[in-house]
């Protein structure tokens, strides 16, 4: 039985579910007979990509330029604030719930805001991808870095170590498995924000081209753009457990 079980863990993989879903969905709107203006099979979508490969390449490395812009400023600023935060209570104390009431507006929201302040073009887009990569970066690293148990603290201090000193030899590396961790959160949200700021402050990127597409009714273009969103997304988040789990391999037990 426990054969069994291993067996059909293996064939039950990524590959093998995603091509599952594939052929369920060309099979579900081919019998149902479903208009490509409201679902377009995969088989649709495939061949509007290879019919505008070079248009959606350099779209899509548009909204990749900025949403890695943007993850990249919030991660130095969420490891920046998180060692301020780490090393005062009182700034804590001060700081924290803005920055938690903040996270509660809705950043679509803000968009037209930051187009009026800044104008069309990539602040605006920078900005979103910032805005919403930040928070999900911020509070892992800070959690790690002020959970430090006591009777470590206690230790490192009879031995005369200072606040600073515990912070950055022992809170920062705490911290690193998470900030890295994090960092895959960060960039999904980062594209997410990218792609919500072109449909409203762009003429170029996969979210302008997802925009103008369904207002022609042109969805298997639409979908091509979610498809191809979802495809790096899903390379890049490999990319960042790779990436993880070599700077980081003290932090995972062996033959993990």
């Amino acid at each position: 039985m426990m054969l069994i079980s291993k067996g059909f863990g293996r064939v039950i993989n990524t590959p093998f579910v995603v091509l599952s879903a594939i052929v369920l969905w060309e099979f579900m709107v081919k019998l149902f007979n479903i208009p490509r203006f409201v679902l377009p099979s995969p088989s649709d979508i495939i061949a509007t990509i290879t019919r505008y490969p070079l248009y959606l390449i350099s779209n899509l490395l548009e909204t990749l330029y900025f949403a890695t812009l943007g993850l990249c400023i919030a991660a130095l600023s969420s490891m920046a604030l998180s060692l301020l935060l780490a090393y005062s209570e009182t700034i804590r104390g001060a700081i924290y719930p803005v920055i938690a009431g903040f996270n509660a507006i809705p950043r679509a929201a803000l968009v037209p805001v930051l187009v009026i302040w800044f104008g069309l073009g990539s602040i605006p887009k920078i900005l979103t991808a910032f805005l919403i990569a930040f928070f999900p970066i911020l509070v892992p690293s800070l959690t790690a870095m002020i959970t430090i148990e006591k009777e470590m603290w206690e230790l490192l201090v009879s031995f005369g170590a200072t606040k600073r000193q515990i912070l950055v030899k022992v809170a920062i590396p705490r911290a690193m498995p998470y900030f890295l961790s994090s960092l895959q959160a960060g960039f999904t949200g980062a594209l997410v924000g990218t792609v919500i700021a072109e449909m409203v402050a762009s003429d170029r990127g996969l979210g302008y081209i997802i925009l103008s597409s369904t207002s022609r009714l042109d969805t298997p273009l639409a979908f091509s753009c979610l498809v191809l969103l979802s495809i790096v997304a899903l390379i890049l988040s490999k990319i960042l457990t790779v990436l993880e789990r070599g700077v980081v391999r003290w932090a995972y037990r062996v033959g993990e």
